[in-house]
């Protein structure tokens, strides 16, 4: 018989190269997704985070989610040549910021909904 879903995700959690693997692709469409709408934050966190065997991991995954997203926000604005005034904006710049690195861990917080993968062998 074939495996369930969940047999699968949890085998995928627990294999490191699967596990790096799913995470690239999930960074990848989550940076689609989040150029397209905001709501992609919260999307892109949660494919991040069901990436990983626990709940707290998935939570780090999720800040790592955020950070990388303004990495690329930046470069972005960095090669449109606007990245000095963009950083000049002051209180309003604050909202790029924060909202990625809540959007990401509160998205990855999905991964509470499934029950821990077992770490036998890590």
């Amino acid at each position: 018989m074939s495996e369930s879903p969940r047999e699968r995700l949890f085998a995928a959690q627990t294999t490191p190269g699967q596990r790096r693997a799913l995470t690239v692709a999930a960074v990848v469409a989550g940076l689609a997704l989040a150029s397209v709408h905001w709501a992609g934050l919260l999307v892109g966190g949660a494919l991040v985070g069901l990436c990983r065997p626990t709940l707290r991991r998935a939570i780090v995954a999720g800040l790592g989610f955020g950070v990388v997203v303004i990495a690329v926000a930046a470069a972005q604005l960095s090669l449109a040549g606007t990245l000095d005034e963009s950083l000049a904006m002051g209180s309003i710049l604050l909202v790029g910021v924060v909202v990625p690195l809540v959007a990401g861990p509160l998205g990855a917080s999905v991964r509470g909904l499934l029950p821990d993968a077992s770490l036998d062998g890590e």
